[in-house]
């Protein structure tokens, strides 16, 4: 009689005892979730550049007779770009390139240029913050000439002409900031259908040409 009771007893125990352990062992594999990336916010208008130039111009003057002849050979750009990879840039300018003038018994003429150029530029790797570079340039070139022979009651004669230009450009800049780079270069500027008075010869030549020093800094936006 004990016995059956001990039974009965023992198997009721079990039959509330199993599902709670089989409860405690129904166990759900942990969730793994991966790892979202981090946030890199995109950089809007890295490389825009903006420049200004001095130049000199080592070119025969347009008017080079003595005396009476002077002449501005200094000039100057303003200008902004680009700067697509670490090899290539480009850059649109406006550019000032000085005057001529004569002065002399009577007789006067003045001579002035001015030229708008788009110009591409591979850079040639930087070494301890110096960078040479080579390029080149496309454009318009705008002469204005004048000319007053000194004869009473008869006007001069002058004129404005616009005509394709180009240039070629070598030089090296220096990065002095995170933002600055200083240039220096030679550019050889060419406006080959323009006309000039050449007062020695006593006549009209066609044919612009300039050698000129370029001094600038370029200082990058953002």
């Amino acid at each position: 009689m004990k016995s059956n009771i001990a039974i009965a007893a023992t198997a009721a125990f079990l039959a509330t005892a199993f599902p709670a352990l089989s409860a405690d062992f129904n166990y759900d594999p942990p969730i793994f979730v991966e790892k979202m990336p981090d946030y890199v916010p995109v950089e809007v208008g890295t490389g825009w550049y903006l420049r200004g130039d001095v130049t000199y111009n080592l070119s025969r003057p347009t008017y080079q007779v003595a005396p009476g002849t002077g002449h501005n050979r200094f000039g100057g750009g303003l200008g902004f770009g680009y700067q697509f990879t670490d090899f290539l840039r480009l850059d649109t300018t406006i550019n000032y390139a000085g005057y001529d003038r004569y002065r002399n018994a009577g007789l006067s003429g003045d001579h002035a240029l001015w030229t708008g150029m788009a110009n591409a530029y591979v850079d040639l790797g930087t070494v301890v913050g110096i960078t040479p570079y080579v390029g080149a340039g496309v454009g318009v070139a705008h002469a204005r000439t004048r000319f007053d022979a000194g004869i009473n009651g008869e006007p001069g004669f002058g004129y404005n002409q616009t005509g394709l230009a180009y240039t070629l450009n070598a030089g090296v800049a220096y990065r002095m900031t995170d933002n600055a780079s200083l240039d220096l270069g030679y550019q050889y500027l060419s406006a080959p259908n323009l006309r000039r008075f050449d007062y020695a010869a006593g006549q009209e030549r066609r044919g612009i040409a300039h050698h000129q020093i370029r001094a600038g800094l370029r200082y990058e936006l953002w």
